[in-house]
């Protein structure tokens, strides 16, 4: 996607259009598009776990595999009808009943193309509204000390940062500290 702003009839530009959307199920163009963006988060180094993009397949399988997990809700920003990142809502398993009341952020992350519109807000305000409605009392998410923007959204949200973690990720060779994030949400 090269241009993001469109124009209207009379010429004038117009934002793009931004949703986030909950999915149960994707289609063949879905995970295509969600492959795809993946493998951009990848190729910048923001906010995914792979160092080096995964054969197509393993990220199709990574994907269907989020789908069928109970315990994760996955949330699908789009710009302009194309996904444009992904977020993963994780609550603990029936056998965590004193574990119940949290919920967890992880792999939270937009396509470089998508970023500075508002959408990564509107995105883990849509998760944050969703799991309270679902009656999660606290959200966390652990993000690396490189990723200036995910840790921005996090304050934003109000998350408080309860933690560091000297060795969280290795890249490159090297060690990188993690922040833990929390937020109370009654």
């Amino acid at each position: 996607m090269s241009e993001n702003i469109t124009k209207s009839d009379s010429g004038i530009p117009q934002a793009p259009r931004l949703e986030v959307d909950l999915v149960d199920s994707l289609d063949n163009v879905e995970l295509m598009q969600l492959c795809e963006v993946t493998r951009e988060a990848i190729s910048v180094g923001e906010s995914f776990n792979w160092l080096t993009t995964p054969e197509e397949k393993a990220l199709e399988n990574y994907w269907k595999g989020v789908i069928l997990m109970r315990e994760r809700s996955l949330f699908l920003p789009k710009m302009d009808g194309q996904i444009a990142g992904s977020c993963q809502l994780v609550r603990p398993p029936a056998s965590n009943e004193v574990g119940a009341f949290r919920a967890v952020i992880v792999n939270f992350f937009l396509a470089p193309w998508a970023r500075d519109y508002g959408l990564a807000k509107e995105m883990i305000s849509r998760v944050q509204d969703y799991a309270i409605v679902h009656g999660c009392r606290s959200l966390e998410i652990a993000v690396r000390a490189d990723q200036l923007a995910a840790i921005s959204i996090c304050e934003w949200l109000g998350m408080e940062k309860w933690g560091t973690k000297k060795r969280f990720a290795y890249v490159d060779n090297q060690f990188l500290p993690g922040y833990y994030y929390a937020k109370h949400l009654d």
